[in-house]
């Protein structure tokens, strides 16, 4: 159906080159010990350029949260295994009336460096701060505190605008990220953003660029942890290059190898590969609110789409099989989910496709579509651009950084776009809200009869209540298609033998190394 000339399997000669051929050019400083393992450490390769921030006050991007989650530990984690919300620097919290949420911190947690011990303080600075300033963390994690005091010096108490059953999930774990007062206050928030002081079970030692390099925290509450004395870890956006850096020897860990080489390093004994189902999609999104003469404009030119798209091929083609396809957001596991493929065939239906765009009146048109510097992500919309080709749309695609990306995507200065998205908590209203309410911060959306489903779906508290709503909102997203989504994505990381303890995550953004460790 598509030539896939440009998606076939690369050799490891051409990026053993490609490797070769940056390290000639001096790309790369000699940042970690030689020999694997050396004075306790690990060097971990990640995709994308120069880190930037590392403070959670300001957007932090997927590359950066694989390192923040070593350096703030959250008011709650999650227990992924149980797909529960447990304690973390919050010991417990309880909701005396719908409208209020009390959270009892944990006593004798130390900020790094001497800035003292995290208390309630630090979290009223925080989130006051945070909707002093409308941050990002207003529109994804804290949009609904009315308002925040401090009860004492381990109690905080929260008044919500509405009942908010998600709250310990999307408030207190992704929103729980807490600064210290002192030090954000003393060193001010660029200097905090470029060296943050934090809670978790590593501090900040040096940052240049695309490394940087994190050391033990002395005084982690966690008695044990972390293993490791050192963290280096490098950014390099090409996933060849991550691992042919892997496989000479200079680095110890990789994340997001190419899913097409994944089966033949699962053959490497000197390695180990782990692939875990994500809480994920990737997906095409319409910017539904602005561009009111566009064709998508028609439903039937989405649902066209949609029925053009062979999903299992993306999943074989780009993933190399590590992934499930899917049509609507709510993946196995989630409360509400019903089946990953609800209406549209795994393999598309073109005839289907060119019926509705007939329908809807439309011959063909072009739409700009934008993407991020994933470089997974535009291979996969080179490859649905060549399938929506088949009836009629031209895709004029347009490659952005993630932070160009980002700021198109949250000011709604797109007219499409193909991206992936992690969702932040096992609840299935951040799957949900955030992307297809008319309000969500990362929505193009203005389906009122949706927005007044996702608001009765999270104001109740009893998942029995909860879960027909779910039902009618996936049939609804299904049937409208403001967003037409591909797969859920399998997350891969491969690591030399000898590392171990490392307990991967469904969540693409969270990789924690406490437990890491040289056996």
């Amino acid at each position: 159906m598509t030539n896939r000339d440009g998606f076939s399997r690369r050799t490891f000669i051409k990026t053993g080159a490609a490797a070769a051929g940056a390290l000639a050019a001096g790309r790369f400083m000699p940042l970690a010990p030689a020999v694997a393992g050396a004075n306790n450490a690990a060097r971990i390769g990640v995709f994308g350029g120069d880190f930037g921030n590392l403070s959670p006050m300001q957007r932090w991007d997927i590359q950066n949260g694989l390192v923040m989650y070593n350096l703030f530990d959250q008011l709650s984690g999650v227990d992924f295994a149980r797909r529960q919300i447990v304690p973390m620097l919050a010991e417990d919290w309880t909701n005396p009336d719908p409208l209020t949420w009390r959270i009892k911190l944990r006593e004798g947690v130390r900020w790094h460096r001497g800035y003292g011990e995290v208390t309630a303080a630090d979290v009223v600075y925080t989130w006051l701060t945070h909707l002093a300033t409308s941050s990002y963390q207003v529109g994804t994690g804290l949009f609904l505190l009315d308002s925040v005091t401090a009860e004492g010096k381990y109690v905080v108490e929260v008044k919500t605008k509405t009942p908010f059953g998600p709250f310990p999930g999307t408030v207190l774990s992704y929103g729980g990220s807490i600064v210290s007062e002192k030090a954000h206050k003393e060193m001010g928030d660029q200097a905090y953003s470029a060296r943050p002081v934090g809670n978790g079970p590593y501090m900040v030692e040096t940052v240049r660029g695309s490394e940087i390099e994190l050391v033990r925290n002395p005084d982690y509450w966690r008695a044990g942890h972390p293993k490791l004395e050192r963290l280096f870890y490098r950014a390099i956006p090409d996933s060849g290059v991550r691992l042919q850096s892997l496989i000479r020897g200079e680095l110890d860990f990789i994340t997001h190898p190419d899913p097409r080489d994944v089966a033949q390093m699962r053959q490497n004994t000197d390695f180990e590969t782990v692939s875990t189902p994500g809480w994920n999609w990737d997906f095409q999104q319409f910017n539904l609110a602005g561009n009111p003469d566009h064709p998508f404009q028609d439903k039937r030119v989405r649902q066209a789409i949609s029925y053009a798209i062979d999903r299992e091929a993306i999943v074989r083609e780009i993933y190399g099989g590590e992934a499930t396809p899917t049509d609507n957001q709510l993946p196995a596991g989630y409360l509400g989910h019903e089946s990953a493929l609800l209406r549209y065939p795994v393999n598309g239906d073109l005839a289907k496709a060119r019926e509705l765009m007939a329908a809807s009146g439309t011959t063909g048109f072009e739409v700009e579509v934008i993407t991020s510097d994933k470089d997974w992500l535009r291979k996969e919309l080179e490859l649905v651009a060549a399938m929506v080709s088949q009836i009629g749309i031209t895709y004029r695609i347009r490659n952005l950084d993630i932070g160009g990306f980002n700021n198109s995507w949250i000011n709604k200065n797109y007219q499409q776009h193909l991206e992936d998205i992690t969702m932040v908590s096992p609840d299935p209203d951040a799957a949900c809200w955030w992307t297809l309410h008319s309000q969500g911060s990362l929505s193009g959306n203005n389906d009122t009869e949706l927005d007044a489903l996702l608001d009765g779906a999270r104001e109740l508290l009893d998942p029995a209540e909860r879960e027909p709503l779910y039902h009618r909102i996936t049939a609804r997203t299904v049937e409208e298609c403001p967003t037409i989504y591909h797969c859920n994505a399998n997350y891969v990381q491969i690591f030399r033998k000898g590392l171990s303890g490392f307990q991967p995550t469904p969540q693409e953004y969270v990789q924690r190394h406490d437990a890491t460790m040289w056996s």
